[in-house]
């Protein structure tokens, strides 16, 4: 753990890679956090006796490298700046470093400068390894390569990532939000809803089911199901959040029983492919009832960038994106056997 290169601060105003000082640091057994001019030096790497190489950049390295003998390469497609989907790669970048280690390897990671996104892939790993939150690892990565710095989106997913227990788990709360915000973004971005996001839109909760869902919120004027209990997107009420920030406390919603607001009749739904009734005013149970009187239509007319790329406030003041709100004195609750007795 003693051994060191010596640290040169990337000084220059111009970005070639020609004019990149090498930047190279040991931050654990066989691990190191360098820039891309070391990635580039095979002096430097022979020198390190580096195995592996993980890249975190927008380009991968060129072929002149990838052709060297004896050494394994990953590539991760990452730019820097907070919107970017990080933590989706943490477990796929921590199974090739672990790998790595394991083998008697030596692994580089490394990115332009070596100080946000390829940092942040060596905190998340730190985290792991030592079960530790994010501020004791970014210290002790820190106290390794003084000027590491990953940007706020990096630091705000590192710290979800060990909420998670250093796992990507699809039910949290928080890990569901921060998706849908990604799918609005790449929906705007590029006009159509990723494959990678398509799960997000959840199916129709009113067609019938081999399992029907134990709890759902029907509509009172029509009848039909509009949400089921997995749709509703808990929340902590604005004041509340208020009050925790404060304090400095800032608790996942999973664990503030009694004190989201679904849990206290305020309905929060994610984005479903259809649904016969959107309850929106006091005047209106559903605001897709045709002229003539007959049954409400499913809504063919929301498309993947309202169903996505939308969000609503709260009464608690709170605002939540994206999501639809179900007005709770227009929707009654059913529980299984009615929902069994109805849609058998």
């Amino acid at each position: 753990m003693e051994k060191k290169v010596e640290v040169e601060v990337h000084a220059s105003s111009s970005l070639d890679d020609e004019n990149l000082d090498i930047s190279v640091d040991l931050i654990d057994d066989g691990l190191y956090l360098g820039n891309l001019a070391c990635a580039h030096d095979h002096k430097t790497l022979e020198k390190l006796k580096i195995t592996h190489i993980l890249t975190i950049d927008l380009v991968p390295l060129p072929r002149t490298i990838l052709d060297r003998p004896n050494l394994t390469f990953k590539y991760v497609k990452l730019a820097d700046v907070p919107r970017e989907d990080l933590i989706s790669h943490l477990p796929e970048c921590n199974d090739f470093l672990k790998q790595a280690i394991c083998d008697n390897g030596s692994v580089l990671v490394h990115c332009y400068f070596g100080v946000s996104r390829s940092a942040a892939v060596v905190i998340g790993y730190i985290m792991e390894k030592y079960s530790l939150c994010y501020e004791d690892a970014f210290a002790l990565v820190k106290s390794k390569r003084r000027f590491i710095g990953p940007n706020i989106g990096f630091v705000a997913q590192l710290k979800l990532f060990g909420h998670m227990g250093y796992k990507i788990n699809k039910d949290d709360p928080r890990f569901k939000q921060f998706r849908l915000k990604m799918a609005g973004q790449k929906l705007k971005q590029i006009k159509i809803l990723p494959q990678l996001f398509a799960d997000l839109v959840k199916p129709d909760p009113g067609i019938i089911h081999e399992r029907p869902d134990p709890i759902v919120y029907r509509c009172k004027k029509c009848r039909r199901i509009v949400a089921s209990q997995n749709n509703i997107i808990p929340h902590i009420p604005k004041q509340v959040k208020i009050e925790l920030a404060k304090k400095g406390i800032r608790p996942p919603p999973s664990k503030l029983t009694g004190l989201t607001c679904a849990e206290n009749g305020q309905l929060l739904i994610d984005k479903l492919k259809s649904l016969a009734c959107q309850i929106i005013n006091e005047d209106a149970g559903a605001s897709t009832v045709e002229e003539d009187g007959a049954s409400p239509q499913v809504l063919d007319g929301y498309n993947e960038q309202n169903m996505v790329d939308s969000s609503c406030k709260c009464p608690c003041g709170q605002k939540v994106a994206p999501a639809f709100y179900l007005v709770p004195s227009k929707v009654e609750w059913s529980n299984i056997v009615q929902n069994v007795q109805i849609t058998v």
